[in-house]
């Protein structure tokens, strides 16, 4: 699902009044929808945007600069302002909790080369510079840390994995921890076992089958015999009953 807002941002760089107003509009309007969410982890998502937002004074800029770099950790396009998994997950909200939870759990485990490629590509949708980047991300980590309740983190952590999980990837993927990654090369020996399971049964089926119809058929064949001897029978005590006439 496209974030509206991010699209709107990519828009404003253009500096026409008509853009940039749009972009602020709807970065609030996001924003408001969060914050009014009954979901806790949603409402503190909004509210770590709200609060970069009024931390920097750049209106849209500082919140369209989070989600803009958790696209990029998603895999996605910032010209369609959706993540590859992120645009699959279903509406706006859902898609900015997954921008945002990326960057809690993504950014600082980059490697220099992978965060300067964000930086370069963020900073070119937005016209921002890197080290603006750097502090609007940094300030949202340490926000989020405040905000999030170990629940908090564990939901939206299944959100950005749903969202690696859409395009074949792992969290481990974003995350890059040892923890993510024993889980993902335990999903892969469960995978990997169910396959085994079902073409072992698919095999079994197929052999019983192949068992029951050959049983059908040394069954059709016999009874076909033993009609064959009956009727022979029948005929021999035809010809032994004597004429009495």
């Amino acid at each position: 699902m496209v974030i509206a807002a991010l699209t709107a941002a990519g828009h404003a760089v253009t500096g026409v009044a008509a853009a940039v107003k749009e972009a602020n509009d709807l970065t609030d309007s996001m924003i408001d929808n969060l914050k009014a969410n009954e979901n806790l982890t949603i409402n503190r998502v909004g509210r770590t945007l709200e609060g970069i937002k009024f931390g920097f004074l750049l209106g849209y800029v500082s919140p369209s600069i989070l989600t803009a770099v958790g696209v990029c950790l998603t895999g996605g396009d910032l010209l369609f302002a959706a993540g590859a998994g992120i645009a699959v997950l279903g509406n706006p909200v859902a898609a900015t909790c997954a921008a945002v939870g990326a960057v809690f759990f993504g950014w600082k485990a980059l490697s220099d080369n992978e965060r300067e490629q964000i930086l370069s590509r963020v900073g070119k949708f937005l016209n921002v510079g890197w080290e603006q980047i750097k502090a609007v991300v940094e300030f949202a980590i340490k926000l989020m840390k405040d905000l999030f309740t170990a629940d908090n983190i564990k939901e939206i952590k299944e959100t950005v994995a749903e969202a690696a999980s859409a395009v074949g990837g792992h969290i481990s993927d974003i995350t890059k921890s040892v923890r993510d990654k024993a889980s993902k090369f335990a999903d892969m020996v469960r995978n990997t076992a169910s396959a085994a399971a079902g073409a072992v049964s698919a095999t079994a089926e197929g052999a019983t089958n192949a068992v029951k119809g050959a049983a059908d058929q040394v069954s059709s064949g016999a009874s076909k015999a033993g009609h064959k001897v009956k009727d022979a029978f029948s005929r021999e005590q035809a010809k032994e009953v004597p004429n009495n006439e």
